[in-house]
């Protein structure tokens, strides 16, 4: 339908809508949508007694939506380039179901992912691909006595036996995000959120293997080691999350085509 068309159809739609009702389109419906006007103003939202329970609600979502973007704001452009679409607000609401573990009136509760951030454990990035069907070995990660360092290590293994790879797939790599996310605590006094450790916020490091083939032929093993804070200690307040991927590539005319949704990037944490 041209934009032309579309705008004659909606006029029309306006005179024919009864008082007190709005017309408006959405993406892939073809037809003008009519609904009755109404909802909240945004003083109403913002200062009446009977929204207080949204209001409450809205401060948990924020700190978990600070929370996910800076999980995601860890990851390289190739592996963000693997999530779904909705990633963000299924990750924003996986961090805000950590309040409901906790004590306390809703908006108040603090979101504690040093204690809690393991129920993030296999959480998919793009869950069409699920990180071990498609990367069907194991792999070991030794963490270190200080909090904010990890060793990686792969045992040799068969790319074309070990790997759910796509059509026209020739290469492969191994990519991985290490990440520290604080507390968050409510202030009364401040009536907010804040980080119980600002300073150990967001720090992150990051692994990237070389392009390596896809083949019957077996790998090396493959061992490195992720550090954050400059090696020193982290703070107790805090989670460290490692997020794995596997990327794939397509050689052809002399370049790697990057296929970026066949990929599959999970979350462990790390306590």
């Amino acid at each position: 339908m041209g934009v032309a068309q579309q705008k004659v159809e909606l006029e029309q739609d306006v005179i024919k809508r009864p008082f007190g009702y709005r017309v408006y389109r959405i993406k892939g419906v073809d037809k003008a949508i009519i609904a009755r006007k109404g909802g909240p103003s945004a003083d109403q939202v913002k200062n009446a007694d009977s929204y207080k329970e949204l209001r409450n609600n809205q401060k948990e979502f924020g700190v978990a939506s600070m929370l996910a973007k800076t999980l995601r704001n860890s990851l390289t452009t190739d592996m963000s380039s693997i999530c779904e679409t909705y990633v963000s607000g299924k990750l924003t609401a996986q961090f805000r179901n950590l309040a409901k573990l906790e004590e306390g009136k809703t908006g108040t509760r603090p979101l504690v992912v040093s204690k809690h951030g393991h129920l993030l454990n296999g959480f998919e990035f793009n869950p069409e691909r699920p990180y071990t069907s498609v990367f069907d070995t194991k792999f070991f990660v030794k963490k270190s006595e200080q909090k904010g360092k990890v060793i990686l290590h792969f045992p040799a293994f068969i790319p074309e036996k070990t790997f759910l790879y796509p059509e026209g797939a020739t290469n492969f790599k191994i990519n991985a995000s290490l990440v520290s996310l604080s507390d968050y605590q409510f202030s009364d006094i401040d009536n907010c959120y804040y980080p119980s450790c600002e300073d150990d916020h967001g720090k992150s490091g990051s692994f990237e293997s070389n392009m390596l083939p896809i083949l019957k032929i077996s790998t090396e093993p493959i061992t490195t080691h992720i550090s954050l804070n400059n090696g020193k200690p982290l703070d107790e307040n805090t989670g460290v999350f490692l997020i794995m991927a596997i990327r794939f590539f397509k050689y052809q005319n002399g370049t790697f085509e990057h296929l970026n949704k066949a990929g599959a990037m999970q979350i462990h944490n790390l306590g």
